[in-house]
């Protein structure tokens, strides 16, 4: 997950930051990354969210829910609220 990546390095340089992602890349990829780059309980938004496209969402409200669940965390996060 090269968002987490790229969150490390911009809180490592001091500007807060927050990354998202579907729950099966973050408990491997991005929880690997995060131990890696020496931050291993760094918090990420966790949506879930079957491997695929956003493309097999069926409505705008499954969309929505989707956002507002990863707004929430990343709120939380930035706040210091993990």
């Amino acid at each position: 997950m090269g968002n987490v990546l790229d969150a490390l390095l911009m809180e490592k340089a001091g500007i807060p930051a927050a990354c998202i992602g579907i729950e099966k890349l973050v408990n491997t990829t991005g929880r690997g990354m995060a131990r890696a780059q020496g931050i291993p309980d760094y918090p990420i938004a966790v949506i879930s969210h079957p491997m695929g496209s956003l493309a097999d969402l069926k409505s705008d409200e499954e969309v929505r829910a989707l956002a507002i669940a990863a707004a929430r965390q990343v709120e939380a996060i930035l706040i210091g609220e993990r």
